[in-house]
């Protein structure tokens, strides 16, 4: 047995994780047994003298990297362990390089000129241990300066926390590893070359060659002429830098971007491979928020060209944008256009034609005949509704396509249908979801496009680098020309209530409905024009919010995104993050300025868990009132506001809160490795970050999880509300060139506006309704009330306090939005208050309550008219094992403790709640088959999608025994309240209603599931 096996004991689940992101995974022993120096001497790193603690330290660290270290001279200690950190770390700010240890470390001066031996500024609490420890002092004495800075800087290093977690010490973070795998059968070989001085070798090293006879004489010469043929067509390619299609990290759109030099710098296919068409995506949110024109469009844009001034696109131009240069780059003049190859040379009279096609193109005509809207709407409400289909939408792009574009470009009718069928596709996706270009290139067939290449006939190389061209062209296509064409003539938008569903509306009809919304939220006084006099004052570092709107039934919804100074956006973020992470401390040590804030379903499951269980032994009539409070963010006075948090704070205003940023990463059975990011505050002075995870661990909240600190910070809790102050005063909007202050409200989308509001009506309650909950449980999901009660009189109390408005906190009831179990006065009815039987489900933020026993439903009228493919973001679900991975995790969020909790419910409601949600799971699962890639169905693999449907019935079982734990659901002589069989039986009657009405499709999974449920029977 290894020294590694030896010491794994139960840190098994994280070496494995190790294991498959590192190919090389050592303890430190083991890193030290490896190393032999340049005068072959071989490093000691542990003596005879040394003490239990000390091995046990030397054992508890992980070496992984990714390649050996170069050749060491000797092991000498060339200077101490603080220079030696020190230099690392300047080097690893100048360099840039992404490692955690350099996390934290506040450096004010790294110049060239400066010392690279001393610190210039705070590091982190990791930094500042390695320092100080004895166990790094060693290392540094015994295997020399130069292999402590190549761990410190090359590896990623692991130190094991008991009993079963790890803390990376340093390294590229191990989260940034995690990068979702790409299946591509695109290429015809994955074998990369090797290249040696320039020669590229094709006989492994330390093969024999094999004699060669006569008749392989032939073959080769044979071979040697093919050859030859390559090079004469490799000389029509290009030798400038390619622009290649890949996927951006940050939007994920198909973009375009020069190739990072990995060994030779030739782009060809031979040497080295374009990018796998999985791996580049055209992105729905690139189309959105457009409807500026045609003057934008791509082909109607001018290149700089020097002296002479702008000048029109040219076919060799277009040609330079799709296959040879990135868009940025030619239209700002930076670009230097040389002689076209041979190849793409031919190309030029077909792409200038496409553009005399397009500048002919009646752009306007076709959209009057395809995409016509009322001309006499003039209300918001009617304009609202004008909003088109993605297929009227795709009608007037079709005509578009095929008055522009020439049919030798299609290379055939087929190839032409096909993409325009993608082009549909595309305009139904979601907000969020992708066309991999995998996709696109599915079934196109290259043979006929013989603009691609010069000669007939070709060999492997010369097709699949043909396939790169096309590619290349279809990815512009949409991405260039039909989302480009789509967001100059349509506002492209998202809608409140829809999920991801997106609108498309006429560019002049979007223009109407933004200025009418926009005038509408300024009548009502939440902003202040600002002269053009103030509007100069502001610095240019000032973080302003741009605005837009999302439509709504019968009117519109602001939303504010910051804008400004990278740095100074970063700082404002930060600053709001950090009082959001101070409030929370506040409110967990002194939970009474929040009143009856409920934080979602678990909040209100643990209220109804108190509440619940005497009304179900002493049953008794219970009221019921449900309020919304109309504009709650919009409204918030900012005095109040001040006022309130000054209350809060004023007892932490001299404390320290310390503040923690770090990400987990852990191994799901199901979902393979997630990550996640996590922020901790307390009062408390913090433990080191290994002393955290010690506590975490024996707090039961953590485990076989991998640990890197990010960030540590620590603040005042009057410098916190200092900058709420400034905040609130410095909400600055820019709309059409014009600058407003907001004088009332916050915005809506920023992570601290929802504990603001719910302090904020936390407040006004125990000024206002103290006492009125007694007896009975108020709770509050942000600005939605609802009162329980057995006392009428407490009931219309609280609904008479709210009705009347109070205008202190800015709060202000719409009564249409009230409900109510009980009777109540005409006058009220009049005003919209709706009246509910008092035996009833009455429905609240989502939930459906049962007024006698308080059984809790799921409320599922929102569904109604909706397509549940929009509730899913399927474009990253391009295959079966992606597809099992996404409804696993939608699966264990429905899967709620408010709803399957049997000391709350009666078995009967948790029977009712179990069969609604799988048979929503079962519609999922016919949404994420119908949106398979590639013609990938359930009849190419039926058992693994039935095996799908197993496991996700017993990941279900698993998830209702953890939120029953210490109740007998099941037992082997049948007893118990809701066994596995139970819940298979429910999966299988679920299943099989949504499998019947589309039996074409599952022809083969209806018969293994109709014969388990009779096994079950």
């Amino acid at each position: 047995m290894s020294r590694r096996d030896a010491t794994e004991g139960g840190f098994k689940h994280v070496f494995a994780i190790l294991r498959s992101l590192y190919p090389r995974v050592q303890t430190l022993q083991e890193f030290a047994d490896g190393l032999v120096f340049s005068d072959g001497r071989k490093p000691v790193l542990l003596d005879e003298k040394d003490g239990a603690r000390f091995q046990k330290l030397a054992g508890g660290l992980i070496i992984c990297a990714c390649a050996p270290p170069q050749q060491l001279r000797v092991p000498a200690q060339l200077g101490t362990l603080p220079e030696v950190l020190a230099f690392t770390l300047n080097h690893i700010k100048r360099k840039k390089l992404r490692n955690v240890l350099g996390f934290g470390y506040q450096c004010s001066d790294v110049a060239a000129g400066s010392d690279p031996f001393r610190f210039h500024g705070d590091v982190s609490q990791t930094a500042a241990s390695i320092s100080t420890s004895e166990l790094w002092k060693r290392i540094n004495q015994r295997l020399g300066t130069e292999v402590t800075r190549y761990l410190l800087q090359d590896c990623a290093i692991f130190a094991t926390v008991p009993p079963s977690c790890l803390l990376q010490v340093c390294g590229e973070p191990v989260y940034d590893l995690l990068l979702p795998r790409t299946w591509s059968g695109f290429f015809l070989d994955r074998a990369a070359t090797q290249t040696s001085s320039g020669v590229t070798r094709k006989t492994p090293v330390g093969v024999p060659r094999k004699k060669v006879t006569r008749d392989d004489k032939k073959i080769v010469s044979k071979k040697r002429a093919r050859e030859e043929e390559m090079d004469d067509e490799r000389k029509d390619r290009p030798a400038v830098k390619k622009r290649r299609l890949t996927m951006d990290e940050n939007d994920g759109s198909l973009n375009s971007r020069n190739p990072e030099s990995h060994g030779s710098r030739s782009w060809k296919p031979a040497d080295q491979r374009p990018p796998r068409p999985s791996r580049c995506s055209i992105r729905v949110l690139s189309m959105l928020y457009g409807g500026r024109g045609l003057k934008g469009f791509l082909l109607n844009r001018k290149l700089k060209a020097g002296v002479g001034g702008a000048r029109r696109l040219q076919g060799a131009d277009l040609v330079h944008v799709i296959f040879l240069q990135s868009e940025s780059n030619v239209f700002d003049g930076q670009a230097k256009f040389r002689k076209l190859p041979k190849r793409f040379f031919a190309m030029v009279p077909l792409f200038a034609r496409l553009l005399r096609q397009h500048r002919k193109c009646p752009y306007a005509l076709f959209l009057r005949r395809k995409c016509s809207v009322n001309p006499e709407a003039e209300d918001m409400e009617s304009l609202l509704k004008s909003h088109l289909s993605p297929y009227r939408v795709y009608l007037f792009v079709r005509e578009c396509l095929r008055y522009v574009v020439p049919e030798e470009l299609w290379g055939s009718q087929e190839n032409q249908l096909h993409f325009l069928s993608n082009v549909k596709n595309f305009l139904r996706l979601g907000k969020f979801e992708r066309l991999p270009l995998m996709q696109l290139m599915w079934k196109m067939k290259v043979k006929a496009c013989h603009w691609l290449g010069l000669k007939k006939r070709h060999c492997a190389s010369e097709h699949r680098y043909r396939e790169w061209i096309c590619g290349q062209f279809l990815g512009w296509m949409l991405s260039g020309y039909v989302v480009g064409l789509v967001k100059a003539l349509f506002y492209v938008t998202e809608s409140m209530g829809q999920k991801h569903t997106l609108r498309f509306y006429r560019g002049e009809v979007w223009i109407r409905l933004q200025e009418m919304a926009f005038r509408s939220h300024l009548s009502k006084g939440q902003w202040r024009a600002l002269s053009p006099s103030q509007a100069r004052k502001f610095p240019k570092t000032t973080v302003t919010s741009r605005i837009r709107f999302i439509p709504k039934v019968n009117s519109m919804r602001p939303i504010t995104r910051l804008s400004g100074p990278r740095e100074s956006l970063q700082l404002f973020q930060s600053g709001v993050r950090l009082l959001q992470n101070v409030l929370s401390v506040c409110v967990r040590e002194a939970p009474g300025p929040m009143g009856s804030t409920v934080w979602g379903w678990q909040g209100i499951h643990r209220v109804l868990k108190e509440f619940g269980p005497q009304q179900k032994s002493s049953p008794r009539p219970l009221y019921f009132v449900k309020v919304d409070v109309s504009g709650a963010y919009d409204s918030l006075p900012h005095q109040k506001l001040v006022e309130v948090l000054g209350e809060v704070l004023r007892v932490f205003s001299e404390r320290s809160f310390f503040v923690r940023q770090y990400a987990r990463v852990w191994k799901d059975p199901h979902l393979g490795l997630r990550k996640h990011f996590c922020t901790r505050a307390e009062m408390s002075e913090p433990l080191n970050m290994k002393g955290f995870v010690v506590e975490e661990q024996a707090g039961g909240t953590l485990h076989d999880a991998i640990l890197v600190e990010r960030h540590s910070s620590e603040v005042r809790g009057g410098d916190v509300f200092q900058f709420f102050q400034k905040m609130l005063s410095s909400y600055i909007i820019h709309h059409d060139n014009k600058m407003f202050r907001q004088v009332c409200g916050i915005p809506q989308g920023s992570s601290v506006s929802a504990l603001l509001c719910n302090l904020c009506y936390g407040h006004m309650e125990n000024s206002l309704l103290k006492g009125i909950a007694k007896g009975g449980c108020l709770m509050r999901l942000v600005d939605d009330f609802l009162l329980i009660t057995p006392h009428l009189s407490k009931a219309t109390e609280f609904l008479t306090t709210l009705l009347a408005g109070v205008p202190d906190y800015g709060c202000q009831i719409n009564p249409q939005k009230v409900a109510v179990n009980f009777p109540v006065c005409v006058e009220w009815l009049d005003s919209g208050v709706r009246v509910l039987p008092s035996c009833c489900l009455f429905p609240w933020c989502g939930l459906l309550l049962d007024t006698h026993s308080l059984d809790v439903y799921k409320d599922y009228s929102r569904y109604d008219g909706l397509s549940l493919r929009y509730s899913l973001t399927l474009g990253s679900a391009h295959s079966p094992t992606a597809v099992i991975k996404k409804l696993l995790s939608v699966l264990s969020l429905k899967c709620t403790d408010i709803f399957l909790d049997l000391r709350m419910n009666s078995v009967e409601a948790v029977y009712r709640s179990l069969y609604k949600l799988i048979l929503l799971q079962a519609l999922r699962f016919h949404a994420c088959v119908r949106s398979l890639p590639l013609g990938q169905n359930v009849e190419s693999n039926p058992c693994f999608f039935l095996k799908m449907i197993w496991t996700m019935s017993r990941v279900t079982n698993r998830l209702i025994r953890h939120i029953n734990k210490g109740l007998v659901l099941g037992s082997p002589d049948g007893g118990g309240l809701l066994q596995y069989e139970a819940v298979q039986m429910l999966f299988c009657l679920a299943f099989v209603v949504v499998f019947t009405r589309h039996r074409s499709l599952y022809r083969s999974l209806l018969p293994p599931l109709h014969k388990r449920t009779l096994i079950l029977l």
